[in-house]
């Protein structure tokens, strides 16, 4: 009777301790297939930069995943910075860009933020940041 009683417990045990390793294991495969995004900088220094020059900066990131990533928007502090993006997915292993480019008729210190989300679950939300310095060019 005991025996009995021994081996039904092994055997429910037993059973208990597989589902909870195939739970486990179902569970961080759903978290390896999702997409990762990894930005080669999340900030951009211009220096000191002259009114009127380019402002334009390409910001780069890859999905390191193992689905499509997708930036679903981007937005800047202010107007006086403007970010376009590709609305298409990015491939596992493919990189992307955000183009950003800030007005640099507006004299004065830079420090702007563009936040981009995404669809990766660990970094939906980046905060990239660019400063740098606008003077009025000297032509003397």
């Amino acid at each position: 009777m005991i025996n009995r009683i021994n081996i039904r417990f092994f055997a429910y045990f037993f059973c208990f301790i597989s589902v909870l390793t195939f739970k486990a294991n179902a569970q961080s495969s759903l978290v390896d297939t999702k997409p990762k995004i990894v930005f080669e900088q999340t900030s951009y220094d211009y220096g000191l930069i002259f009114a009127g020059d380019n402002g334009e900066v390409i910001l780069i990131f890859k999905n390191e995943g193992k689905s499509p990533l997708i930036i679903n928007n981007v937005v800047s502090s202010c107007g006086c910075t403007v970010a376009k993006w590709s609305k298409d997915p990015v491939m596992p292993n493919q990189s992307g860009t955000i183009k950003v480019t800030y007005n640099t008729n507006i004299i004065g210190n830079i420090k702007r933020s563009i936040t981009v989300t995404t669809n990766d679950p660990k970094m939906s939300r980046i905060v990239l940041i660019i400063t740098g310095k606008v003077v009025k060019e000297d032509r003397n």
